[in-house]
C-alpha cells in the first residue's frame, strides 16, 4: 500500500506542476494573441489546431480524471479563441526618481 501512496503522490505532484505550466502558457498565449502581429496569427493557428486535437480526444472513451483535464483544456482553448483579453504588463515602470 505504501507503493500506491507514493505513486499517487508523484502523480499529484506532476498534475500540480502541469496546472502551473498551463497557467503560464495561457498567459503567454493571451499576450501573443493580442499582439496584433504575425506572431498572433501563428499562435491563433496553433490554438485552433489544439482545439481540433482536443475535440478528437473528447470523442474517445476516457476515464473520469482524463475527461476533466480534456474538458478544462477545451474550455481554455475556447476562451482564447473567442476573444482573448489583453494581457496585463508583467511590470510597470514608475517614474518616481529624483529630478535635478
Amino acid at each position: 500500500m505504501a507503493d500506491l501512496n507514493a505513486v499517487l503522490t508523484r502523480l499529484n505532484d506532476r498534475l500540480l506542476r502541469l496546472e502551473g505550466e498551463l497557467f503560464v502558457l495561457r498567459s503567454l498565449a493571451r499576450a501573443t494573441l493580442t499582439a496584433g502581429d504575425d506572431h498572433a496569427a501563428r499562435m491563433r493557428k496553433l490554438v485552433e489546431a489544439a482545439k481540433i486535437a482536443l475535440d478528437d480526444e473528447a470523442k474517445r472513451p476516457l476515464d473520469k480524471p482524463t475527461r476533466k483535464y480534456v474538458d478544462a483544456a477545451t474550455a481554455l482553448v475556447e476562451e482564447l479563441l473567442v476573444e482573448p483579453t489583453p494581457a496585463r504588463p508583467l511590470f510597470t515602470v514608475i517614474d518616481g526618481g529624483r529630478r535635478d
